[in-house]
């Protein structure tokens, strides 16, 4: 093999998983935004005295600074996922739906340990701070945990089938990303709850 062949082997996984990370990347910041925008409705809702979500009182000012914090820190994740590489792993022309796979799967578990590191480095200065702002790091640690364990297991193969959808069914070719999302934020949620 030479040198050549060296560097275009190379070249051709290193696209492979410029593409995949920023792909799944960017799956992982819709889910962990809209768990934080969510999180953050359902702070405001509760201090309207609609419903009981935290079984912690909160005065009006933690309650409002905490769905704020929660507010702006999702719409920064969506706003990074909006500007990312979104959607560029069905663009991997020239890939086997395999080298796919597995790049998607080692990108899931790169992702999640990043967010389990970062949870990791916040957890210790938020304590003591209101219940949500807690809990809107604890969504951080189960979409880690969902990416680095349900995502290899379901979620990318679900994802991959539907690039096997028949003739007929070709609209299901574009719901990959789509499923991916659903798989995520279904299996984070189970874990946060």
């Amino acid at each position: 093999m030479t040198f050549d062949d060296t560097f275009e082997v190379i070249k051709r996984y290193a696209i492979l998983a410029y593409g995949t990370l920023g792909t799944v990347g960017a799956v992982g910041l819709l889910v962990l935004g809209s768990l934080l925008v969510g999180l953050s409705i359902a702070v405001l809702v509760e201090g309207f005295g609609l419903v009981d979500v935290f079984s912690e009182e909160l005065s009006t000012g933690a309650t409002m600074i905490s769905a704020i914090v929660l507010a702006v820190v999702g719409l920064f994740c969506l706003g990074v996922a909006s500007e990312g590489p979104l959607g560029r792993g069905r663009r991997l022309v020239g890939f086997q739906l395999w080298e796919i796979g597995i790049g998607r799967t080692l990108a899931a578990f790169v992702t999640g340990l990043i967010g389990l590191l970062i949870y990791g480095m916040l957890s210790g200065p938020l304590e003591g701070l209101p219940g949500p702002v807690i809990k809107g790091a604890e969504g951080i640690r189960a979409v880690s945990v969902a990416g680095m364990t349900v995502m290899p297991l379901l979620g990318v193969p679900l994802s991959l089938a539907t690039r096997l959808a028949p003739e007929p069914y070709l609209w299901v070719r574009e719901a990959e990303v789509p499923v991916s999302f659903v798989v995520w934020a279904v299996s984070a949620m189970v874990i946060l709850t």
